[in-house]
């Protein structure tokens, strides 16, 4: 392995040693980054302020945003961490509502890799921590982390949540988790800490998560127990025991944003939260937040070109249903390209009704499922190109006016994508 960079080398060549260090390495456990994490404390004499931890399956990263957006509307200081990023590593983490500059990142990365222990953390650990020192250098109040994989072993849980969020449970990476939503519930259920206040948002709540709650001493509120979440065009009610609160509709696309809204409110008016929110700054919050790469719409030369992160059975249902709320499209193009751990083959099942024609490709990353498989999957005519930027180059050039392209399947597609719109004059919607 390549030598350390130099404190002074720029952010581009700490990633591409870090990139060399086996990216794609998943190493569940708290011993290792734990380990250092004390170590960096124990030298830097580092403070922890407030952390709100999130997890689930899906809908983590959109109520990341929402709570950025209102905790920073109430003025707190506030820093966000998320996984993985879109187009630069720097979406990771967020000060203050803006990306960590190149500077701030290289200072972490420098401080970490002069500690004992680092040479032996995963991508993802490494990324966490440095996240850590970056937040402890720009004294913030208030940390919001997402859960990469799971919670109960995932590196962020080595901090006990003040507050934590647990969106919805559905089937992904069973390898690491289990084959089942009690078996992931409980690995998720790990966030939980016995005395502080915790919402489980999922409009199917399952046993195991409230029954590890309850085992801990954790004060859980369930959605359909505790909470009831209804909503109209002009907006969506909470109801909690004998009170009901009337909210905006977020200013994120599709039905489940109102989900995602609805746990995100119910955690910060949990009778035990140790923060005070005004509804105003709750109110603004939920029209302002945003989150790159979950049903962005863009517009280029006459046709709408969508891009979602959907990435398992649960996110395609949602990108689906989100697609019935727009107009019908004179053809609906589908740009598909998946890693090879997901249930590609239900995945294409699922929408293959919903699609005139097919551009399958490869994505940049040693885990993407090869074209074969993606072909396999799909009985029916197809365009089949080496790279998912080739395969939605083949699909806008066979695209007319007044089509719609939806490049969907995983971070790494939207991700590619997203920088041909960049660079070609669409825009974002």
């Amino acid at each position: 392995m390549r030598h350390t960079p130099a404190e002074q080398a720029p952010l581009p060549e700490w990633l591409s040693w870090l990139e060399a260090r086996n990216p794609a390495r998943i190493d569940l456990g708290l011993d290792r980054v734990a380990q250092v994490w004390r170590k960096l404390k124990q030298a830097g004499n580092l403070v922890v302020p407030k952390v709100i931890t999130v997890a689930g399956t899906n809908g983590k990263g959109s109520s990341v945003a929402l709570l950025e957006a209102i905790l920073l509307a109430e003025g707190y200081r506030v820093g966000a961490y998320t996984s993985p990023h879109i187009e630069r590593f720097n979406e990771r983490i967020r000060l203050m509502g803006a990306d960590i500059t190149d500077h701030q990142l290289v200072d972490a990365m420098h401080q970490l890799a002069a500690t004992a222990g680092s040479e032996a953390l995963t991508y993802y650990e490494w990324a966490t921590l440095a996240a850590f020192l970056a937040f402890c250098s720009a004294n913030l109040d208030i940390w919001i982390l997402e859960v990469g994989l799971g919670g109960r072993l995932d590196a962020v849980n080595i901090l006990d949540a003040d507050l934590a969020l647990i969106t919805n449970i559905g089937l992904d990476h069973q390898a690491y988790l289990g084959d089942t939503r009690a078996q992931i519930g409980y690995e998720k259920a790990g966030v939980l800490r016995k005395g502080q206040p915790a919402v489980y948002a999922d409009p199917d709540p399952i046993e195991s998560v409230i029954k590890h709650a309850n085992a801990i001493g954790c004060p859980l509120f369930v959605r359909g127990r505790d909470f009831m979440v209804e909503a109209d065009a002009t907006g969506w009610r909470l109801g909690q025991a004998d009170q009901s609160s009337f909210w905006p509709l977020p200013g994120m696309f599709g039905r489940t944003q109102v989900d995602n809204a609805a746990g995100v409110v119910a955690l910060l008016q949990h009778p035990r939260s140790p923060l005070c929110i005004g509804i105003s700054s709750i109110e603004a919050g939920i029209r302002s937040a945003k989150n790159t790469g979950r049903f962005e719409i863009w517009l280029h030369e006459g046709r709408q070109v969508i891009l979602d992160v959907a990435h398992n059975l649960e996110s395609v249902r949602v990108l689906l249903d989100n697609l019935h709320i727009l107009a019908t499209p004179s053809r609906r193009l589908a740009v598909f390209g998946a890693l090879d751990d997901k249930p590609i083959e239900a995945m294409i099942s699922l929408c293959r009704p919903n699609f005139d024609e097919w551009y399958l490709g490869q994505l940049d990353s040693v885990r993407s499922a090869s074209i074969a498989r993606l072909s396999s999957a799909l009985d029916r005519p197809q365009i089949r190109e080496t790279s998912i930027t080739s395969a939605y180059n083949a699909a806008f050039a066979h695209s007319a006016v007044g089509d719609q392209l939806i490049a969907f399947g995983s971070f790494y597609t939207v991700s590619a994508i997203r920088h041909v719109l960049s660079q070609s004059g669409a825009h974002l919607v």
